[in-house]
């Protein structure tokens, strides 16, 4: 049987997939992800692959996992009622990245894969972000055979059209389980030529995300050309820039707002400002065409900023974003490779200071070179740049990945065995300062109460705050109330 293809048809901006005697097959597509904090994700990535298999001929229907009480009886459920010939596993990430009370997704992931061999015998194919990662061994701890590597729409339609198991297995982008102790690093991964519209609410109950935060996403490219130490986005979407016409992008937007409540949008790619040139033809498009909404973007570098884009996002109703220095030292900016020094941080917090504009910087405390003096340098950006509009969030040390230059240097200072395959989580800290003295430093030091760390936002009051607000219409980023609830925790937590 033929494999299916992408056709990128510019004229009409759509793109569609030519068949050749394709036998419609019956997909469940499972999101596995039930992760609610800090907030919950909408499983954009899933939503794509589900949306190309649809256009390729198949008859697909999508299971979310994230806010179902008793998941296994849904899955036994849906395994019954639709008879799957194909089972496609979304995972978006492996563990909760968090040093201080660190949790594997992968237990309760394997309680599915243990039920759907159990009860089918769907040929399965496992894939999203964190199998991009570790693809071989994420195969061998769930006991299954294919998983692919980088972005599903093109392998995932491949897969499910081959004719046996082992000519799925030989699609470009798709590895198999090795059964050996040796676990290579990962290929590169599949990258997809054109873009499909991703149609996210005909595939996920949107209105239950609106009911926790009312901002959806939309990516307006994939992949990342930069060379952060300790950064896996290479691994999941490429190494170059793939930049989708700012015009489907808006036709996603407006699609979306005549067939949801979204008024809200995130743009969630890798690097909202880079390439150079591509935020600037994105936001005048959406200004060309008189889109009615409310923009954030969740990762802004501060290397390049410029007041007139700032003013251009103004303009295009971005209220919001997420900006990503990690430090305000320049020694621990130079350890991580970021591509911009310590006054480049400091004059796009200037910008952004005189701007309408809500800032969330993000800081990895407890980076390669982090000692009391970079971590004052931190400090003082918090104290200085970090105001009453603004918050900053912290993560105490880095979850280390393998193919990362931060895999390499922690092995070298022995915080990792060599042969550590890393699936369970594992952090590097700076040897030069403990996590408690960081903390204390941070507490002593930073003089407001704009500063949310990741562990303050597992409590589980803050699920109901947020639903709390988005029932009220409280006005979003819902981050810039982080100091009423800590607050409200802190009351919670006192002796009485």
């Amino acid at each position: 049987m033929a494999f299916n293809t992408f056709l990128s048809l510019r004229g009409d901006r759509r793109v569609q997939f030519r068949s050749v005697d394709l036998v419609p097959t019956r997909i469940l597509m499972i999101s596995t992800n039930r992760e609610t904090a800090p907030q919950p994700a909408v499983p954009i990535g899933a939503a794509w692959v589900a949306e190309a298999l649809r256009l390729a001929g198949f008859h697909v229907r999508f299971l979310d996992l994230c806010f179902l009480p008793e998941p296994l009886a849904a899955v036994e459920e849906a395994l019954a009622g639709f008879e799957p010939d194909g089972i496609a596993l979304s995972v978006r990430n492996l563990d909760n990245c968090n040093l201080l009370a660190p949790k594997s997704y992968l237990p309760e992931i394997r309680d599915v894969v243990r039920l759907i061999k159990a009860r089918s015998g769907a040929r399965i194919l496992i894939g999203g972000a964190g199998v991009s990662i570790l693809p071989h061994q994420v195969l061998e701890y769930l006991q299954l055979d294919h998983a692919v590597v980088g972005e599903g729409e093109r392998a995932a339609v491949q897969f499910f059209s081959a004719p046996d198991a082992d000519a799925a297995g030989k699609v470009p982008g798709v590895v198999r389980r090795k059964r050996t102790h040796r676990q290579d690093e990962a290929p590169a991964p599949t990258v997809s030529e054109a873009f499909v519209m991703p149609r996210l609410h005909g595939w996920v109950d949107v209105r239950r995300y609106l009911a926790r935060e009312p901002v959806l996403p939309v990516q307006g490219k994939r992949g990342c050309a930069q060379r952060c130490l300790y950064c896996t986005y290479r691994m999941i979407e490429g190494s170059s820039w793939r930049v989708r016409d700012p015009v489907e992008v808006v036709d996603e937007i407006l699609e979306t707002m005549c067939r949801t409540s979204a008024r809200e949008f995130e743009f969630v790619d890798s690097i909202f400002n880079e390439p150079e040139g591509y935020l600037e033809l994105l936001l005048e498009e959406v200004l060309r065409r008189g889109v009615k909404a409310r923009f954030c973007a969740s990762s802004l570098s501060p290397k390049g900023v410029t007041e007139g884009q700032l003013r251009l996002m103004e303009r295009a109703g971005m209220t919001s974003l997420v900006i990503t220095p990690e430090s305000a030292a320049g020694a621990t900016l130079a350890a991580l490779r970021k591509g911009f020094d310590e006054d480049e941080v400091n004059r796009a917090a200037e910008l952004l200071g005189r701007s309408r504009l809500r800032a969330l910087w993000c800081f990895l405390i407890g980076a390669p070179e982090e000692d009391e003096a970079t971590l004052g340098r931190t400090v003082d950006f918090l104290n200085r740049h970090v105001g009453g509009k603004d918050a900053a969030f912290i993560t105490t040390g880095i979850r280390i990945y393998p193919g990362t230059g931060l895999h390499r240097l922690a092995v070298r200072e022995g915080t990792v065995r060599a042969d550590d395959d890393l699936l369970m989580p594992s952090f590097y800290f700076s040897p030069k300062i403990t996590p408690q003295r960081a903390r204390a430093v941070l507490d002593r030091s930073v003089r407001h109460g704009r500063c949310i760390h990741l562990t303050d936002t597992q409590a589980p009051v803050l699920g109901a705050l947020r639903r709390i607000g988005a029932a009220v219409g409280l006005p979003t980023p819902f981050w810039r109330y982080a100091g009423y609830a800590k607050s409200l925790l802190s009351w919670r937590e006192a002796p009485r």
